[in-house]
């Protein structure tokens, strides 16, 4: 069923079906001004013709097919969409289109979701598969009559094979819709067709197929807002949006569609500054533009008159402004001044508390800490009142340093040595201890540190992986979790492990021959993903005892709300969202966003609260747009580009 294409197992048999013969004289259709010949025209004839498929709607001609990435012989009807395969026999030469499904799918309606019917109905055609019945509606009159009495011309399959071949299985209950004439009709949607029941009219068209093609052929396809940077400052969402009048600007939301608005044009008509980095405070937003020949520092609160810049940095070569991070009232971050190079400054959102914290690297040297795997290798985690850091300096190289946002509270805190080092993430034990990632000799390890008197500790130790451009860093994904820290460990030929830590000897966690994926600490509760080999073996809680219990089946990216879980499952041409409820139990199903061919999802593209979650994903009808998930379900929120 789930196949874009008719394609079915009978194939194998090919050899003993009906080939096609002579190819059909041309015939054209004055009401639409399109022909069909050849192959096309014999399938259409034989197969019921315009009652089944309608009028074209189209020429026939080369069309790329997404799903299988080659261009085949394509014509469009009324009521299907013809595929020319001649490396098939006939009659699989000639491959239906999804449309019914298609159609769906445009709606955001992801069929294999919708609940399934209790079970077979008396007199009724059940369909496994799907979970449908397929009924007639009036004495003898229906769906399922004209369901069995239509199929594809092939003698070698029974009734019911035929049926299936030309319309699919059911993928709806009948429900009352409007139909693209505007008339409130009883209707069941199939793979391939979409069945209407008109009982005013007389018997033979009591049963009308839903001209599935034409309307896919008409169906408008916007542009993308795409809703990037989304940040949460309280309830009160902040993102960039192209909007197609003012270019990328800064907006925020409310979380309802009214609320979602442009706050300032900053950069007037079409063109834009892109507005980027953005970072939440205490009441408002810090974010970065870039105008010409400088790099400016903004702050808004949501408001046109309170949407200002706070500093240019200018400088005659390489100006620059990164990683902005919310610190106290303001915002920590790396700037290029021309003078001090790249190094950390802090603003509380006036020009004059706006300054360089330390040159860290003293002189035009830079002090971001550079890695094989990234230019500026960035790692911020809040402890103590302040941030612990990454920087680094020609005497000691990368180091964890620490600041309250003052140049006098800004200090190194670790000693790493020797000529190869390097620090890579930082994970809060408690409130005196970093457990730190790093190298140290060459020697990469697991590390204690502790921030106030810079006494660091050996943990563990793992040796390096090797033999590819990029090598993985042997252990990362550090995660506290109730005064203890797990990260996962990768071995050189052997795979993945699970490791914990309360700040003494780091110690290996037994899976039972899974290995750890992702990591998740909400709800003072252990979530990991594990594997089963190459199988995807979902998600699971670690007990006190290390125990596992299984929490989902389902491959989800999953994040914390602060009141549940959400979960989002990536396929390769829909989302399927999930939701926990408070108690952080287990996950429902909200609703599907799909698109035409494979997603593109990318989670920093999301913000969560406990009220709502807000993300960018696109759909077919709309592009990427911004969307909402909360107690009341899966929505969009608006459609900023329509």
């Amino acid at each position: 069923m789930m196949k874009r294409w008719i394609l079915f197992v009978l194939m194998v048999a090919s050899l003993g079906l009906p080939q096609a013969s002579s190819a059909a004289e041309q015939q054209c259709f004055e009401q639409t001004g399109f022909c069909i010949e050849g192959r096309f025209a014999e399938y259409w004839q034989q197969n019921g013709g315009l009652q089944v498929f309608g009028y074209p709607l189209s020429s026939a001609q080369d069309v790329y097919n997404q799903d299988s990435q080659k261009a085949f012989l394509t014509q469009q009807f009324e009521r299907a969409r013809f595929e020319l395969h001649p490396e098939f026999a006939a009659p699989y030469d000639v491959l239906l289109g999804r449309l019914g499904d298609d159609l769906l799918r445009y709606r955001n309606i992801d069929s294999p979701m919708l609940p399934r019917e209790a079970g077979a109905k008396s007199g009724c055609l059940w369909f496994e598969t799907t979970g449908h019945n397929v009924c007639n509606q009036a004495n003898g009159l229906g769906f399922m009559s004209y369901w069995q009495n239509h199929g594809l011309n092939d003698p070698k399959l029974d009734s019911f094979g035929r049926s299936l071949q030309l319309f699919g299985y059911p993928l709806t209950e009948p429900a009352m819709e409007t139909n693209a004439n505007g008339d409130s009709v009883l209707t069941q949607h199939f793979e391939r067709a979409r069945f209407e029941w008109h009982p005013n009219q007389p018997d033979q068209f009591k049963v009308l197929l839903g001209l599935v093609g034409k309307e896919l052929h008409q169906l408008p396809y916007s542009a993308s807002g795409e809703p990037f940077e989304l940040t949460l400052v309280g309830d009160q969402l902040f993102f960039t949006a192209d909007d197609g009048v003012h270019g990328r600007e800064l907006w925020t939301s409310d979380g309802t569609e009214a609320g979602t608005r442009l706050v300032k044009d900053l950069e007037v008509g079409a063109e834009s500054n892109w507005p980027h980095q953005l970072a939440a405070a205490k009441h408002g937003v810090f974010f970065v533009q870039f105008n010409t020949t400088a790099y400016e520092l903004w702050f808004s609160d949501g408001s046109a008159n309170n949407t200002r810049i706070v500093k240019s940095i200018q400088a005659d070569y390489n100006p620059y402004m990164t990683n902005l991070v919310a610190l106290g009232d303001g915002v920590l971050f790396f700037a290029n001044d021309g003078l001090s190079g790249m190094e950390p400054w802090y603003s509380d959102g006036t020009e004059a508390g706006t300054r360089l914290l330390r040159d860290i690297n003293p002189g035009a040297g830079h002090s971001n800490v550079e890695t094989g795997y990234s230019y500026f290798w960035a790692e911020y985690t809040p402890m103590a009142g302040g941030m612990a850091f990454l920087a680094r300096n020609a005497q000691a190289g990368a180091q964890v340093w620490w600041t309250d946002g003052t140049a006098a509270g800004t200090r190194q805190i670790s000693n790493f040595a020797g000529e190869i080092h390097s620090v890579f993430e930082l994970e809060p034990l408690d409130a005196q201890h970093l457990i730190v990632a790093a190298s140290n000799e060459g020697t990469f390890g697991i590390w204690k540190l502790n921030i106030h008197t810079g006494e660091q500790q050996n943990l563990a130790n793992y040796p390096w992986i090797t033999g590819s451009i990029r090598n993985p860093i042997p252990a990362s994904q550090l995660t506290q979790v109730n005064g203890e820290v797990f990260y996962t460990v990768m071995s050189q030929g052997v795979g993945t492990s699970l490791w914990r830590t309360n700040g003494q000897k780091a110690q290996a966690i037994d899976l039972a021959g899974k290995s750890p994926y992702r990591l998740l600490s909400a709800n003072n509760t252990f979530y990991l993903q594990l594997y089963q080999g190459t199988e995807q073996a979902g998600w699971w809680i670690l007990n006190a005892d290390a125990s596992l219990s299984q929490f989902s089946p389902l491959d989800l990216i999953i994040a914390d709300t602060g009141q549940g879980l959400i979960g989002w499952e990536l396929l390769s041409n829909r989302v399927r969202v999930y939701r926990s409820t408070s108690d952080y139990q287990a996950m429902h199903y909200q609703g599907s966003v799909l698109s035409q061919s494979s997603f593109t999802f990318y989670p920093s593209d999301t913000a969560s609260n406990s009220q709502r979650s807000f993300f960018s994903l696109p759909d077919q009808q709309h592009g990427m747009e911004l969307w909402v998930s909360d107690a009341q379900g899966l929505r969009l929120l608006k459609d900023i580009r329509p």
